[in-house]
């Protein structure tokens, strides 16, 4: 059970993580497996181990509209926050690809991060750069124009794992044009309005069958970030 992989336990010494993992389960959970719905009664955390895939945050209304919060990639975890105020899940977390799971008791994270100075101290920084992100989202949502908040998300995307190719810079995850949606809370024919046109510019690339966007002219996409902080 590889923990020692996951970014925010390396700190911890081995004697501390060795605790932590004792009891955990290791999962290998299929492509479209749902690990738990909002509002479900949070007893653990998930840190992700493996796989190429990533997990997907985010929730439904009841007219089927999604959100997508965020999505987590090997060594990361997810569904600590439930598990440390004991409430329920504020979304739901969906398996998109292969990933390698190890479910973790709330009991025995609670126990680790009130004995565990340094995983107390990793995790301040991760939920407040989680925290930070998601006023982000929420003044981008407010002010800024939809073409802003789709090229702010694509490098932030980008951050975390952009692939370099012949072309350009490549998302590091499979996203069709509904999940940049959903990441947005726009609709999708305003997603696929604002692809075509940085399309025929030659901003981006955008295979529709693999669902993959390449961005050919990083500087012109940060340029549209910039020139809204100007205005």
């Amino acid at each position: 059970m590889s923990l020692s992989t996951v970014a925010v336990f390396k700190g911890m010494t081995a004697d501390a993580l060795e605790r932590l993992a004792l009891g955990g389960t290791v999962l290998e959970p299929r492509d479209g497996a749902t690990i738990f719905a909002q509002g479900d009664l949070a007893d653990s955390v998930f840190a992700i181990i493996g796989g190429d895939g990533h997990i997907r945050v985010g929730s439904i209304d009841r007219h089927s509209k999604a959100l997508m919060v965020e999505v987590f990639r090997a060594g990361e975890i997810f569904g600590e926050i439930g598990a440390i105020d004991g409430g329920s899940r504020t979304a739901a977390a969906v398996v998109e690809g292969k990933v390698r799971l190890v479910k973790i008791r709330g009991a025995a994270f609670v126990t680790a991060l009130a004995t565990s100075p340094e995983l107390g101290d990793a995790l301040c920084r991760l939920i407040a750069r989680r925290l930070r992100r998601t006023f982000e989202l929420f003044q981008d949502a407010t002010f800024n124009t939809l073409e802003v908040r789709l090229a702010r998300q694509i490098l932030y995307l980008l951050s975390r794992g952009g692939r370099q190719t012949a072309q350009g810079l490549r998302l590091p995850d499979r996203l069709r044009q509904a999940d940049l949606a959903d990441l947005l809370g726009a609709t999708t024919r305003s997603i696929i309005r604002t692809l075509n046109e940085w399309r025929a510019t030659g901003l981006v690339l955008y295979d529709t069958n693999r669902a993959s966007l390449t961005v050919c002219d990083l500087p012109r996409l940060r340029k549209i970030v910039d020139q809204d902080h100007e205005t």
